[in-house]
């Protein structure tokens, strides 16, 4: 049977989800939990890799199982194991044909700002700018990046590696909670460091050190040295993954 998880896990412990040769993973270490399970090596495909330092909420994953055990025992066995800073929320059984990057069929990301006074209890999940930001100017800025785009120049993916970088952002909403304002990205998929590189665009433009004119600049440049901006990882966190039924 193939089983669709959905985890959550706080990425300031890990050096990313991908397996690495060196560094703790997020990957490797519910790998070696479901392998001591299955009695036998197994692998887990992911909705996609986070980079060091990024949460989430709602990662999915799947894996393949020859045991007959429910979803429900599943879920207790695998928190039983893993270490606190990783949960499953849920464990379903799903079609063999299902897979978990393959089917996205769009991602949440939200990136948090601490404008007030810093704040000790969230740091580790919140770019602590502690300053004001002009908010209307990012909303403005902001419909620039909504819907189909070529985002070449607002991501660290190599034209050698991905020469396609046409992209949609279905959503880029910015909230505005007080001491903090929360930016909402919504797309099919995303380049890496694409939700960093345009969240640091927006936040110089709440700064006042970019303009509009200057962000339109850079999608006319439509090249890698047109932006070099990159917002902390901290601040991101992987909120939903979503599939057709």
């Amino acid at each position: 049977m193939r089983l669709k998880v959905t985890v959550a896990y706080n990425g300031a412990n890990f050096v990313g989800w991908q397996r690495q040769s060196k560094g703790r993973t997020v990957q490797k270490t519910i790998e070696n939990v479901i392998s001591v399970i299955l009695s036998q090596p197994t692998e887990i495909t992911a909705s996609g890799r986070t980079d060091s330092g990024v949460s989430a909420l709602g990662q999915v994953f799947h894996f393949d199982s020859e045991i007959s055990i429910t979803d429900a025992q599943w879920q207790k066995a695998l928190n039983a194991q893993l270490p606190d800073d990783i949960y499953i929320k849920d464990v379903s059984t799903v079609s063999t044909d299902f897979h978990a990057r393959f089917h996205v069929t769009s991602k949440r990301y939200d990136y948090t700002i601490q404008t007030g006074n810093y704040d000790v209890f969230s740091y580790p999940f919140v770019y602590q700018l502690n300053r004001p930001l002009n908010v209307e100017k990012m909303r403005e800025c902001a419909n620039l990046f909504i819907g189909e785009h070529d985002f070449t120049s607002f991501n660290a993916t190599p034209l050698e590696i991905i020469p396609y970088q046409i992209r949609t952002i279905k959503r880029l909403e910015i909230v505005d909670e007080g001491d903090k304002v929360r930016l909402i990205f919504e797309g099919k998929g995303f380049l890496r460091y694409m939700v960093r590189m345009i969240t640091q665009i927006l936040i110089e433009v709440g700064l006042g050190r970019l303009s509009q004119q200057d962000v339109i600049h850079m999608f006319q440049l439509n090249n890698k040295d047109a932006c070099k901006l990159n917002a902390p990882a901290q601040g991101l966190t992987l909120v939903e993954v979503r599939y057709d039924r």
